[in-house]
């Protein structure tokens, strides 16, 4: 409401009053769509920088080839500028890529340099294929005739082994001779049993002057009680510190693929174009690099190593290596680091090769990481004072467990087969944690370094970049 001033009438706004929220809709309108025209504008922008490549021939972009010029139209008329076309053909055209495609007398020595590696691949595949059959340093008595851990799994292994619990159980119980765990476990328990049946005989039948042996019995049960929980604790938490062992030694030779695949890469995007020798050499070394791992862990002799070099790298680099004082892994990442060293100081343009050298160093450094993992497991066991202290608890429960079958009124025949029993069981955990404790010997390494020595070759073998994609980067 509006008051009249001294001078005037009172005026009555209120037509306009009226009109103002009408006149206020239409502003907003008008505003709303002239932004939403801006953002539209801005968004058809940027969509083009993301996908420069609009050729009619092939593009990059997720939208169908056919639909990209009308597409690119459209766009026109609704931002409404004759600029965005100039721009359009701006950022379609071709920037100048390194050719890495050697001419003459290089395209020669590539190719020469990729076959050689190439055969020399393949006679190091005949003396090392990647089936667990061929592992010269595993032992058959691990190896489960089933599903096992000793290599790797296929889709056809999980499918087996996640079968229905009936077809599953008997699968496992019809397979329970052939099982190496109870192989290993089995003079034990029938030594174990046959204790308790002479026990059993003796307590039942036997004096000692006035005092019948029976009376010993008395107390048994609780004695066992007082046993048995801490026995479960030891061995449960036995069995995980040796798990988690197991899972960090599978982890490592996971990354020993993960960065050997990542420095193949790197050697053949970066270093091969430059320089194709020092990129074969190190490929070299990348590749003996995962057998000589598995030479350290396993504990392979000098005369399989130095054939696994001599194929790879020649008679003297191997004398080299295996002359070293330091670990064969870790002279080897010691030669990785000198060839990338090498070719960044004698690249003209080094700054531009700063990143992938620092990249290939950080992949050397995780490599080198690995082996250092693998060797802290290999000196470091769970203290051996807990596996004593275990051995001993267990030796007592066992020890008292015919007084509490004979105290509860069990026969002799009875307990002999409930001791057996009860010493598959514990004995069986205790022995799984000792086995998995040292992981070395259950790992597929075989197949880990086949599967390694396969990634880095197939990545130097790979093309240069096809010509109507380099058009267009």
């Amino acid at each position: 409401f509006f008051k009249k001033k001294k001078m005037g009438k009172c005026c009555s706004f209120r037509p306009l009053m009226v009109l103002s929220p009408l006149y206020a809709i239409i502003i907003a309108i008008l505003i709303t769509a002239d932004r939403h025209h801006i953002t539209l504008g801005f968004a058809t922008q940027h969509s083009i920088r993301r996908c420069p490549n609009l050729s009619p021939t092939r593009s990059s972009c997720p939208a169908k080839q056919r639909t990209t010029t009308t597409t690119l139209l459209q766009m026109d008329q609704i931002v409404g500028s004759m600029d965005l076309e100039q721009e359009t053909k701006d950022l379609t055209s071709t920037i100048d890529f390194p050719n890495n495609t050697p001419q003459g007398d290089d395209q020669d020595e590539n190719s020469l340099l990729l076959n050689n590696l190439s055969e020399d691949l393949s006679r190091l595949t005949k003396i090392r294929p990647p089936i667990p059959g061929a592992d010269i340093s595993c032992s058959p008595a691990i190896i489960s005739a089933g599903s096992s851990y000793t290599r790797l799994w296929t889709q056809m292994t999980w499918w087996r082994h996640a079968n229905p619990p009936h077809i599953r159980y008997f699968r496992h119980l019809r397979s329970w001779p052939l099982s190496t765990s109870a192989r290993k476990i089995l003079p034990a328990v029938f030594m174990s049993s046959l204790y308790t049946l002479g026990m059993a005989f003796c307590l039942r039948h036997l004096r000692i002057g006035q005092y019948h042996l029976s009376s010993l019995t008395k107390g048994a049960s609780a004695a066992m009680t007082a046993l048995g929980a801490p026995l479960a604790l030891l061995l449960t938490l036995r069995a995980n510190a040796s798990l988690g062992r197991l899972n960090e030694a599978r982890l490592l030779c996971g990354r020993l693929i993960f960065h050997g695949r990542n420095l193949a890469s790197f050697l053949r995007v970066y270093v091969q174009p430059i320089q194709p020798k020092a990129a074969i050499m190190a490929a070299r070394y990348l590749i003996v690099l995962g057998w000589s791992i598995k030479a350290l862990v396993r504990y392979e002799s000098e005369d399989s190593q130095r054939e696994v070099y001599t194929i790879m790298l020649g008679k003297d680099e191997a004398e080299w290596i295996l002359s070293q004082p330091m670990n064969n892994p870790v002279a080897i990442a010691f030669r990785l680091r000198q060839i990338v060293a090498n070719v960044g100081m004698s690249n003209s343009n080094e700054s531009s090769f700063f990143v992938p050298h620092s990249a290939m160093e950080t992949c050397i450094n995780d490599l080198d990481a690995v082996t250092g993992g693998l060797e802290r497991l290999m000196g470091s066991p769970i203290p051996p004072t807990y596996s004593r202290h275990l051995s001993r608890i267990m030796v007592m429960y066992l020890a008292n467990l015919p007084l509490a079958l004979v105290a509860s009124g069990t026969p002799s025949l009875g307990a002999m087969v409930a001791s057996a029993l009860a010493s598959y069981v514990l004995i069986g955990v205790d022995e799984i944690g000792m086995e998995i404790e040292n992981p070395f010997p259950l790992l597929p390494l075989q197949q880990i370094c086949g599967a390694h020595q396969n990634i880095v070759g197939n990545h130097m073998m790979l093309p240069d970049i096809p010509h109507d994609i380099e058009r267009h980067c």
